[in-house]
């Protein structure tokens, strides 16, 4: 067992895992992996979509038992946790990639839910309320306990999931993609919760494909691949293309496809004057062969701007021109006949249908395509669906899977195929590298590029500065619902986008 793990890590472990393996019928998740987390801690768990981390991070957390191995927990050794609550009973808890919360209740109650402050059989609002105000304070939320969870951004919700966590006073929170929906700023905070929490001496388990946050939250890292446990490492012991290498078993020698120069001859899209409650007084073009970036802080209401101009939410003024010509969007089946295809930032509960197949789910798009009469030509949908699933290596033995079964990475997948599927004249990506990979993203990065290069306009929402400086000839910054300032050439920094954000 000792030569499992890294002998220059000294430290006593509060966990430890020993070959866990882990079934779902014939398809093998883990087939023996190690992991070990540390009071005062941060373990940065690192690893392709579908290499298994989340399976490990539900079996650590009682959300299901493993097939086979054993933890050993402050020093007395478990088969497994028979539920969750007996693993928050110990002290632990998970924030996963996909929010789970309660939308028609209150903040407040979200917080406390299952978990109430009782006096005699009452709860007690007063010290409920007194206990989420310094926790709020903490973590700088300018959030009421009174709004509706449905009423909260995606962002907002997760920093109230991580204030639940906190105020469980767990020895363990396992962040699994914290910051797939943080802005830099909301992040950067959060990297200061942490290390609060690390000196107070909880134990850390951070799960995240940005690559940059392991050496800012992280002490140390386990890589796994394909379900196998890679190895132990002090955070400094590998350079960020060693990690990389490990994860995927390759080189990805750049990021990002190398800009193609821009040519601001021909509009495919213009935006006049659109205000409504959300946004004020939006202009804009996006060119042909143009990747357009849409950055800014949470709150910037970026992806409010576009639900606005497919017809999601209703204007009060503006004009829309695709092609020089007048059009009018009612909603998203309207803004997908006219070749605008908005891609939500939201997959689980917006884009795709959890509990349909692969292979469904990335036909939707292309039902008119493949359709006689109202019947399906079944030959074709798997054409299309088999192509996808290669374009967009989604990892599946079967597309008749549920894609409830896939990763989070691997749905974020699915979501991005069926809006290439749909074939449009503009694609609208809000957060389209949401919980993917290195690798992966490298791959979507590709297939942007060729749409791009193929006529269709894109444009990227994204609250990854490297992503959105990056991958897009020209970037428009937003502020409170206004547009900051536009940014191109030498000047698209991640410090220029900030200074307007901000």
């Amino acid at each position: 067992m000792e030569k499992i793990f890294n002998q220059k890590i000294l430290e006593k472990p509060l966990l430890v895992l020993n070959d866990i393996k882990k079934s779902f019928d014939s398809t093998l998740a883990l087939k023996g992996v190690y992991l070990r987390a540390f009071s005062g801690k941060a373990m940065g768990i690192l690893g392709e979509n579908g290499a298994g981390k989340s399976t490990l991070m539900n079996i650590l957390s009682g959300v299901f038992p493993a097939t086979s191995g054993h933890l050993i927990w402050n020093g007395i050794q478990h088969d497994h946790f028979r539920n969750i609550k007996e693993a928050e009973h110990l002290g632990i808890s998970i924030i996963h990639q996909e929010i789970t919360c309660f939308n028609d209740m209150t903040v407040i109650d979200n917080i406390f839910a299952g978990h109430e402050i009782n006096n005699f059989g009452l709860i007690n609002y007063k010290k409920q309320k007194s206990a989420a105000t310094k926790i709020f304070n903490l973590l700088k939320l300018d959030i009421s306990f009174n709004e509706q969870m449905s009423k909260l951004t995606i962002a907002e919700q997760q920093m109230v999931e991580i204030a639940k966590a906190m105020l469980r006073q767990s020895k363990l929170i396992i962040f699994d993609e914290p910051t797939s929906s943080l802005s830099r700023v909301d992040a950067e905070n959060l990297f200061k919760i942490i290390l609060k929490l690390k000196n107070e001496k909880m134990a850390i388990c951070y799960i995240s494909h940005k690559l940059e946050e392991i050496p800012i939250v992280c002490d140390f890292i386990t890589i796994i691949r394909d379900g196998n446990y890679i190895g132990e490492y002090l955070v400094n012991e590998l350079t960020e293309d060693q990690i990389i290498a490990k994860m995927v078993g390759r080189e990805i020698l750049e990021k990002y496809p190398k800009k193609d120069q821009l040519i601001k001859k021909d509009i495919l899209f213009k935006v006049e004057d659109l205000s409504n409650d959300f946004v004020k007084n939006i202009n804009f073009v996006l060119y042909k062969n143009e990747i357009l970036g849409f950055s800014g802080l949470v709150g910037a209401r970026r992806t409010e701007l576009f639900k606005s101009l497919i017809g999601y939410y209703p204007k009060d003024t503006g004009r829309f021109f695709l092609e020089d010509e007048n059009i009018a969007l009612h909603g998203v089946s309207s803004a997908i006949k006219k070749g605008i295809y908005y891609v939500t930032e939201d997959r689980k509960n917006d884009g795709l249908l959890l509990d349909e197949t692969i292979k469904r789910n990335i036909s939707l798009s292309s039902l008119k395509k493949i359709s006689f009469l109202n019947f399906i030509n079944l030959k074709k949908e798997k054409n299309i669906t088999n192509q996808y699933k290669e374009k967009m290596s989604i990892k599946t033995s079967n597309l008749e899977n549920l894609v409830r079964s896939l990763s989070g990475g691997n749905q974020q997948k699915v979501l991005l195929a069926k809006a290439f599927a749909a074939k449009p004249k503009i694609m609208i990506f809000d957060e389209p590298t949401r919980g993917v990979d290195v690798g992966s993203r490298r791959e979507i990065y590709d297939l942007i590029y060729e749409a791009k290069r193929n006529g269709i306009g894109v444009i990227v929402i994204s609250s990854d500065l490297p992503e959105v400086v990056g991958l897009c000839n020209r970037v428009i910054v937003m502020k409170h619902g206004e547009i900051s300032k536009e940014i191109e050439g030498v000047n698209l920094t991640p410090e220029e986008v900030i200074k307007y954000a901000i």
